[in-house]
């Protein structure tokens, strides 16, 4: 069984002077595990450096990722290499991994991003905008030259809720007039360069917003995914009260399989956020790709949403 994805570059776009676009597929076609708005994946790089990046829009066919890197000039070799990089190079990834999660895609939320911290909060953009919950995303950049995505946020289907700061202009974002407009405290999703992601949390923590509605992204420094104990492409569940084992194969959901054999479960959404599949686990470690349960609940590993959650172990016994 595999521990990494085997990626190809299938596509380099060079979105600003220093930002490229680059698109990756599987090695051998097949599909890519599915991830939920705010994820990212680590890329193991040739020179042995290991590196994440975001996921920068939400799956379509499942069969590629988008990420977009910054030439760093005080980078250790990273986001270098990826700039010199061409199509058919190949690439080594963890699978999707996510502590940026969107909590609620059906509640009023405010994207701010700076720079590069423009990526996970573009698919943020798109799921706020399918689930038509009023929303703002505010991105800061120098200029419109040096904002990646300008083109698309422009012509993207919620254009009316970009807005646009530049350092270079009058349009530069005021935090605390921003925050100050609200008279609720609605959450706030937060990435770019650490001085602004600080400032942007205590700005909001002098107006009264509560801890659990001020989300910043973060990469983890624990052990690498690529070394760690990562998603299984294919696994089992077990039916608890039958013991009924059935096999879930690649590119297949649990909900799927189960009804492939006979077992029907109430669906809905079948992207994991509207919590109608709800299933318990009574044993096994889930993978969780929905946005309907807290960090919590995913870190107590008792709930999986089947509809579009894996598993990190050989075997899941459901509560069926």
């Amino acid at each position: 069984m595999k521990a990494v994805l085997d990626l190809d570059i299938s596509r380099i776009v060079k979105e600003t002077s220093s930002i490229v676009l680059i698109e990756l597929v599987s090695h051998d076609g097949s599909a890519l595990p599915l991830y939920q708005a705010g994820a990212h994946i680590e890329l193991k790089l040739p020179n042995g450096l290991l590196r994440q990046y975001s996921l920068c829009r939400l799956p379509t066919t499942g069969m590629s990722y988008e990420i977009a890197v910054l030439k760093d000039p005080h980078s250790r070799g990273g986001s270098e290499l990826l700039h010199k990089m061409q199509v058919g190079d190949r690439l080594q990834a963890s699978y999707p991994q996510n502590h940026f999660l969107l909590k609620n895609p059906r509640k009023t939320a405010i994207l701010l991003g700076a720079g590069i911290g423009i990526t996970p909060l573009i698919p943020m953009a798109q799921m706020l905008s399918k689930t038509g919950v009023d929303f703002a995303l505010h991105y800061s950049a120098k200029s419109p030259a040096s904002a990646a995505f300008y083109d698309q946020l422009k012509t993207s289907v919620f254009a009316d809720k970009v807005h646009w700061h530049f350092s270079n202009s009058n349009s530069r974002l005021d935090i605390e007039s921003l925050l100050r407009g609200f008279t609720s405290h609605p959450d706030l999703y937060i990435c770019g360069p650490s001085q602004y992601i600080e400032e942007v949390m205590n700005c909001a923590k002098v107006m009264g917003w509560p801890e659990e509605k001020l989300h910043r992204e973060f990469f983890t420094g624990t052990k690498s995914p690529l070394m760690d104990q990562v998603p299984r492409e294919m696994f089992q569940v077990k039916i608890a009260s039958s013991g009924q084992m059935i096999d879930v194969p690649p590119g297949v959901s649990i909900t799927e399989a189960l009804e492939m054999n006979g077992i029907d479960i109430p669906i809905s959404c079948e992207e994991g956020w509207c919590g109608t599949c709800m299933t318990r686990v009574i044993d096994g470690v889930p993978d969780h790709r929905d946005t309907f349960l807290s960090p919590q609940e995913h870190a107590r590993n008792s709930l999986i949403m089947p509809c579009c959650s894996g598993s990190r172990s050989d075997c899941l016994v459901l509560d069926l």
